[in-house]
């Protein structure tokens, strides 16, 4: 057989995307460095990564359902600009917010003959996700003192999405490995969830982690079975409510807010920000339903809002990507967007057939998005999109390698 050779710039491109992906793989799951630093790597991974995905373009019409849909989101979204009041660059401006839409084939096209570099970046990933883990520890129990930090390197949005990703690993190498490496996933898994519950809290991070848990041992399970655990875990949430001080606080301090919305027409609180900023996003997009005001003129619009007296805070982020799709794009981009993360559960679905830890970790990261989308600007806000990106981009690799011929001998395999 005739062994291909690669052009010089094609092995040079794969070694630069490698060191620049893996790094950022570590960079972002640990939380240890700056913006500006992680930026860098994503930047050049992207950049090294573009040769690749032209010299495999034809590999990239088999991409799965979630990348499509994505594109269709973005493209939809840039079609906006042309209904913006915002002048072009600044509209572009925010596009770029939703850059994994087309990030994700890119990376996954890169990655795909790639096999060392997806280990690696899976291995670095999940080791910064412990370093995260760790510093937390040490942060929450005083054992060492970092600047700006408090409970965690990260805020704890971030730094909840992070362990719910943590957690959905471990436990899939709890119920696929075997000897010391399954005590150490079940240790890592109990600390994982200790510390999202009762150190770096927030009420994000608990639904994120109650859903992980609850749809993992629906896969795993019998239906009897799962019901069972449903039963303990009810019991166990109210164990933790009545001993875990951290986790009692958030609870009672929800409720509180809650409360005070009711009672008093008191906003000026967590739940109140957020209930408030959905309710203008709503207005909003009745207003506009089929098109939105344009992905540039979303702050514009709240800010409007609020000027008028229409709502009640000043805000340029609504917390929740279902509500910037509706402002920014209309029911189409909001529509796209729920099928983006259903998508994502059917792959994983249908892919479980073949590969089934993959496929649950696909349905595990679709729970995770959907929880945090609720509540959290997860595709706009820095932190949750570039951990999602690297998460998406090796499942993406993983589902499109199945799908594809394998790669001539010539190939390096890095």
């Amino acid at each position: 057989m005739t062994t291909v050779v690669q052009p010089w710039w094609l092995r040079f491109s794969e070694r630069a995307f490698s060191f620049n992906f893996i790094a950022f793989s570590f960079v972002m799951f640990s939380c240890w460095f700056p913006t500006g630093f992680s930026a860098t790597f994503s930047t050049f991974a992207f950049l090294f990564a573009l040769p690749l995905f032209i010299s495999r373009i034809d590999k990239v019409v088999k991409i799965s359902l979630f990348e499509k849909v994505g594109l269709v989101l973005f493209g939809w979204l840039l079609l906006s600009i042309f209904w913006s009041q915002a002048g072009v660059m600044d509209s572009l401006g925010y596009l770029s917010e939703y850059r994994l839409y087309f990030m994700v084939p890119v990376f996954a096209a890169a990655l795909l003959y790639l096999p060392k570099t997806q280990e690696w970046a899976l291995y670095l990933a999940v080791l910064g996700a412990v370093v995260a883990l760790i510093t937390s520890y040490g942060l929450g129990f005083g054992w060492w003192k970092i600047e700006g930090a408090l409970n965690s390197l990260a805020n704890r949005i971030y730094h909840g999405f992070i362990m719910s990703a943590l957690l959905l690993v471990a436990l899939l190498i709890a119920r696929h490995a075997h000897g010391a490496f399954r005590i150490g996933a079940v240790v890592v898994a109990v600390l994982t969830a200790y510390n999202v519950l009762n150190i770096e809290t927030g009420r994000t991070g608990f639904l994120q982690v109650i859903a992980v848990s609850f749809i993992f041992v629906l896969l795993s399970v019998s239906r009897l079975k799962a019901a069972m655990l449903a039963s303990i875990a009810f019991v166990g949430l109210g164990v933790a409510y009545l001993s875990l001080d951290q986790f009692n606080a958030q609870v009672d301090l929800t409720l509180d807010n809650i409360e005070r919305m009711v009672v008093n027409d008191d906003y000026e609180s967590g739940v109140g920000f957020r209930i408030e900023a959905y309710r203008g996003a709503i207005q909003i997009g009745t207003e506009n339903p089929w098109r939105g005001v344009g992905v540039g003129d979303v702050v514009t619009e709240l800010q409007t809002l609020a000027r008028s007296g229409q709502i009640r805070i000043m805000t340029d982020n609504v917390h929740s990507e279902f509500m910037n799709m509706l402002i920014a794009a209309g029911i189409p981009a909001l529509l796209l967007f729920s099928a983006f993360v259903l998508s994502i559960a059917w792959v994983g679905f249908q892919y479980r057939k073949v590969d089934r830890a993959s496929g649950d970790a696909f349905i595990g990261i679709s729970v995770i998005i959907f929880m945090s989308a609720l509540f959290n600007s997860t595709i706009k806000d820095y932190g949750e999109k570039h951990a999602l990106l690297i998460i998406l981009s090796l499942l993406a690799t993983k589902h499109l390698a199945d799908r594809v011929k394998p790669i001539n001998k010539g190939s390096s395999g890095r």
